[in-house]
């Protein structure tokens, strides 16, 4: 099984073997000096006796526990044994013997060269001998030395928890914008990504809370366009649809009648409204995926006419007028322009769909001269503004008029809507065909 790393436990373990590291090695520095600092106490206790002695007669001199003499067959013994004879002037040498870290030496042995102004050399050295029996040597040659490496050992100590407790209060510091980031990321919604985001202390943070918010933002807003998506195919495939069905259920009528030229006539139309209902919902399907595009292009430009357009759309939307008392008006006249049809449809399906749906009694008016198309549906009795609500159809329609710069304007009434659209651009012409 793999074992789920941690960065909290990484960084403290990381942090605190630096500090061991650290802690050990000044710790061990300041061993070194300390031995340093008695060598050097002991070198200038060995130069004084040397200055203060008389070695003129190049014999041995004792002095303090110390050997002094100009001959190095006159050294003690044990200093031969130990040391190589030393060829400078100031030559030190020293050796402890030592049973461990933590216990004093038993033996140490000491050698210093000095020579004099007269060209005398003179040899002084001394052996500490028997250090672990006799108590009184021992205790008063080694008290201040294990004196001073427990204390070492002790602030050495000291430091690492005084640094560990700096850690863990830095740490808690550090750690919680970190848990309030979790959190905030952890219970977002797609109502908090419109606030304003909270602030997490420090910039690193914020900046990884701003890569979140923008890549759910995005995410949002890709699902919002996947919702219109099926929200406007659902819609805007209702029409075709219910024509497939209608005509399929009018054939199979006709089918199971006799055949004649009349009945094969009547056969002909209603297979060629199912291939137009076909051919919309092609054309619908490819209009709503251009519509939620990321980077919207220009379609297509075909020749429309939309006098025939109104009448066609017109005639598929009648079954929403079944079992009511409405009354339709269409005043067209023929005319044909570089337009791209499918949007057409739809924006003129859509207004001729809501005045259908939204007119329960009284009449319809459809209106087109040019490029201009004008519906206007008004009810016998005054309605509520719930009645009038135009729903998903039309925003559908502005997205595409607003896409095209087409002129649009609606005004509502106590008896309706009165809708006007231009398919003639503000900013461009439609060129028509003759």
């Amino acid at each position: 099984m793999k074992i789920s790393r941690s960065l909290k436990i990484y960084f403290i373990c990381a942090v605190m073997a630096i500090a061991t590291v650290t802690v050990v090695s000044f710790s061990t520095l300041a061993a070194n000096y300390y031995v340093a600092g008695m060598d050097i106490s002991l070198r200038y206790s060995m130069l004084g006796i040397v200055k203060h002695v008389d070695t003129s007669n190049n014999k041995p001199e004792y002095m303090l526990g110390y050997q002094l003499t100009t001959s190095w067959n006159d050294v003690q013994p044990e200093i031969k044994r130990v040391f190589h004879r030393p060829n400078e002037h100031l030559e030190f040498q020293k050796k402890l013997d030592n049973t461990g870290w933590f216990h004093p030496p038993t033996r140490a042995f000491f050698l210093l060269r000095y020579d004099r102004e007269n060209g005398q050399t003179v040899y002084i050295s001394r052996v500490f001998d028997r250090l672990d029996t006799d108590q009184m040597i021992k205790d008063s040659f080694h008290e201040e030395s294990s004196s001073y490496d427990m204390n070492l050992i002790l602030y050495a100590f000291l430091a690492l928890v005084f640094f560990a407790a700096g850690l863990y209060f830095l740490f808690r510091h550090i750690a919680r914008p970190q848990e309030k980031l979790v959190d905030w990321a952890r219970n977002l919604t797609p109502e908090q990504l419109e606030l304003e985001r909270p602030d997490f202390y420090f910039n690193e943070l914020n900046r990884l809370a701003d890569i979140i918010k923008s890549s759910l933002s995005s995410v949002q807003v890709s699902l919002k366009r996947e919702r219109s998506f099926l929200a406007n195919a659902s819609h805007e495939l209702r029409t075709p649809i219910a024509v497939v069905r209608s005509n399929a259920e009018l054939m199979n009528k006709l089918i199971d009648k006799p055949h004649n030229e009349d009945n094969h006539e009547k056969q002909k139309q209603v297979m060629q409204r199912i291939l137009r209902a076909g051919i919309t919902m092609t054309d619908l399907c490819e209009t709503l995926l251009w519509l939620n595009r990321r980077e919207q292009s220009e379609l297509p430009l075909g020749k429309v006419s939309l006098a025939n357009l109104v009448d066609q759309v017109s005639r598929e939307l009648n079954y929403l007028l079944r079992d009511k008392s409405v009354e339709v008006e269409i005043n067209i006249q023929e005319a044909t322009f570089e337009l791209p049809k499918t949007l057409c449809r739809i924006v003129i399906a859509n207004l001729i769909r809501n005045a259908y749906q939204h007119t329960h009694s009284g009449k319809v008016f459809i209106s087109q001269k040019g490029t201009k198309v004008s519906i206007v549906n008004h009810n016998d009795g005054t309605l509520d503004d719930e009645s009038l609500g135009f729903g998903l159809g039309l925003e559908l329609t502005n997205r595409i008029i607003r896409q095209y710069d087409w002129h649009y304007s609606t005004l509502d009434t106590d008896h309706g809507r009165e809708v006007f659209i231009d398919f003639r651009p503000m900013t461009k012409n439609a060129h028509q065909l003759d």
